[in-house]
């Protein structure tokens, strides 16, 4: 055997032997701490506290052994869609076992956590929390899915629904853009437009006006541009669309004052915003330059 072969055995094995070790040191403190607690001085409330705190660390270093190595190898034969809920679903029912190992490891009855009163008390209580709401947003990213992982988003969230406009924009949309990394239990990971990691709540995002930038066909870019008022606008207009050469391109006049006029320039296009507002403006100078008087 290679030294190739051997180093590619110790990964794929290395893995599991983690999890069978973590297991085995666990077992054996909890059947240390079950079988003498009485011999080392501690009482049954502090034993299950003991007990509660030692599977929560097991159940802690194995979930995550599963997700980052022993699952990594199925995802990525999967398609985006597919990692996405299988993921998902792994992270939820992984902290919900583990959730119930820990009461049941504290003495909670597990009949009387789930169809106990109390419980139900508490589950309603934590409805309007962020925890149980991010929860419940995941589900519903999942579920229907707006987005997967690897798509560019745009989105508003309702707590920012419009900037009010000013001279001599019209209203602007206060999005955040970006392309999908993660979805887990809790947030969804995005990288922004700008290069930044940006990771927002479930609860948030399930709320949001979302647009989906991948599947889009195409899409508006409008803007204003202020044009002298020796330029004759249908020269202006004529000038700048043979420039642009597109046929969805419509040139219209917005406003008037006694120096300039302003002409909407409106294009369709599968590019980004900055590209085509580069063209526009672009030519929009070419033409102004060309048509302004020359002064003697």
């Amino acid at each position: 055997m290679t030294e190739g072969e051997r180093q590619h055995k110790v990964r794929n094995y290395g893995p599991w032997l983690t999890a069978l070790l973590v297991l085995v040191i666990g077992g054996f403190l909890l059947s240390i701490l079950t079988d003498n607690y009485t011999q080392l001085s501690i009482s049954v409330s502090v034993m299950h506290l003991l007990r509660g705190l030692i599977i929560l660390v097991i159940g802690l270093a194995l979930s995550r052994i599963i997700k980052e190595h022993l699952l990594r190898k199925n995802f990525d034969s999967m398609s985006a869609r597919q990692r996405t809920v299988a993921g998902f679903g792994t992270q939820l029912f992984l902290y919900l076992g583990l959730a119930l190992a820990v009461l049941a490891a504290l003495g909670v009855g597990l009949s009387s956590v789930i169809f106990g009163g109390a419980f139900l008390t508490v589950l309603i209580g934590l409805a309007g929390q962020s925890m149980f709401t991010n929860i419940l947003g995941g589900i519903w990213l999942v579920l229907f899915q707006p987005f997967q992982v690897g798509d560019a988003v745009s989105f508003i969230t309702w707590q920012y629904p419009i900037l009010m406009p000013s001279f001599p924009h019209e209203a602007l949309k206060p999005v955040y853009n970006g392309r999908i990394i993660d979805i887990n239990l809790m947030y969804t990971s995005l990288l922004t437009d700008d290069g930044e990691s940006m990771v927002v709540p479930n609860g948030i995002l399930a709320q949001s006006a979302i647009t989906n930038r991948t599947k889009t066909q195409s899409r508006r870019t409008r803007i204003r541009c202020e044009v002298p008022i020796s330029i004759d606008p249908k020269d202006f207009a004529k000038e700048l669309s043979g420039l642009l050469d597109d046929s969805s391109c419509q040139i219209e006049m917005t406003d008037v004052s006694l120096a300039s006029y302003f002409m909407r320039v409106t294009l369709w296009s599968q590019g980004t915003d900055d590209e085509k507002r580069d063209e526009i403006l672009s030519s929009a100078w070419k033409v102004i330059t060309r048509l302004a008087p020359r002064e003697s």
